[in-house]
């Protein structure tokens, strides 16, 4: 097997975990979660819910898929190497992932009848271990999203030197061996700038990922599994992922692009003017390069260049969901969307039914 295979057979196994686990306090707090986690829709005209824990695994296994697209764009460190390489860093992100679900059962299990307050406490214990993974899972996406930015960082400035290195060599040869050189020299800058912008492509699907879910957040009964924080959450996401392009986009542009940019234009103006000015076919082809160059060193066009492809996606996604949220703020489409489901009777519903019927007799 493949690596990408093991790592998505090992995100299935921890899949199925979580949700074996969730389903399982689900069943433990019986009615409890029935009226806090349902997931409410309308269908056919009719007021419908379903178990939130429906909701709760699909937001598992939309982590696991992330995880695993991550792991198969960032070849410098995969999922097991993150556990093998860095025990002690997972288990301090491990050690806090479960402090944070702590955190959460503590707020969640107070209740004024101390029948209730133990099955809470019990759910929610069960409960931590699917919290646990989900957290955990998100934190080892990060690190992998630094570690392999880090890596492409590193990777840019060593193949940056030989250009850099070649065209200092070429201001002491003759004409047609300096002409090769910068034709060389730019086909290999270009080369290196497009993978300076595919250094960003992680964080764009990272960041596109974020204003999906989001949406699916604000546009579906998984909604209800959030109450009435759900906007807020969105917003917050959002402007996590905002900020990881905006810091990941300077980090980019200030140290590799424009840096390299800058050295790369310096010996372009440094080629002694006899050479350049001593074949007129050169010269031209010499003043388009380094148009060319100066043109992609300023910000709006490396701008420019990350919007042709996942930057532009991410932008219209983004967008979207922004949209989207000020919309969801608005009582009369803040309610969740038609979806389909099984039927699933309120509890007490005949009860309730026969009850306003005695009301309108």
């Amino acid at each position: 097997m493949s690596g990408l295979q093991i790592t998505g057979a090992a995100l299935l196994i921890g899949w199925l975990i979580g949700a074996g686990f969730l389903t399982w306090a689900y069943h433990r707090a019986g009615p409890i979660w029935i009226e806090r986690h349902s997931l409410r829709f309308t269908l056919g005209g009719k007021k419908r819910r379903c178990s939130g824990a429906i909701g709760e695994m699909a937001i598992l296994g939309y982590s696991a898929l992330l995880l695993w697209i991550v792991d198969a764009i960032t070849p410098s460190l995969s999922f097991f190497d993150i556990l093998i390489r860095h025990p002690v860093l997972a288990a301090a992100g491990f050690v806090f992932a479960s402090g944070i679900v702590a955190a959460y059962t503590v707020s969640e299990v107070e209740h004024p009848d101390a029948a209730t307050k133990r099955r809470l406490r019990q759910t929610y214990a069960i409960y931590s271990v699917f919290s646990t993974l989900l957290f955990g899972g998100g934190m080892i996406l990060i690190f992998a999203l630094v570690t392999q930015f880090g890596a492409d960082t590193r990777n840019f400035a060593v193949e940056a030197e030989p250009i850099l290195a070649d065209l200092d060599a070429a201001a002491a040869g003759p004409v047609a061996e300096t002409a090769r050189a910068v034709e060389f020299a730019h086909l290999d800058a270009m080369r290196l700038l497009k993978r300076a912008q595919d250094q960003m492509t992680p964080v764009f699907i990272f960041a596109i990922a974020i204003f999906t879910l989001n949406l699916i957040v604000l546009y579906t009964p998984i909604r209800a599994l959030y109450r009435d924080n759900a906007v807020l959450l969105t917003n917050i996401s959002t402007l996590i992922a905002i900020a990881a392009v905006g810091a990941a986009g300077a980090i980019v542009y200030i140290k590799s692009y424009n840096a390299f940019l800058g050295e790369y234009l310096g010996r372009l103006i440094a080629l002694p003017r006899d050479i350049v000015s001593a074949d007129a076919l050169f010269q031209r082809r010499y003043t388009d390069i380094l148009l060319a160059a100066e043109g992609k060193s300023s910000l709006v066009g490396f701008i420019g260049d990350l919007s042709r492809e996942w930057g532009g996606l991410t932008a219209v996604v983004g967008v979207v969901q922004a949209a989207s949220a000020r919309l969801a703020k608005k009582p009369e489409i803040a309610g969740a969307l038609h979806a389909l489901a099984i039927e699933v009777e309120e509890p007490n519903a005949p009860a309730a039914k026969a009850k306003k019927k005695e009301a309108t007799a």
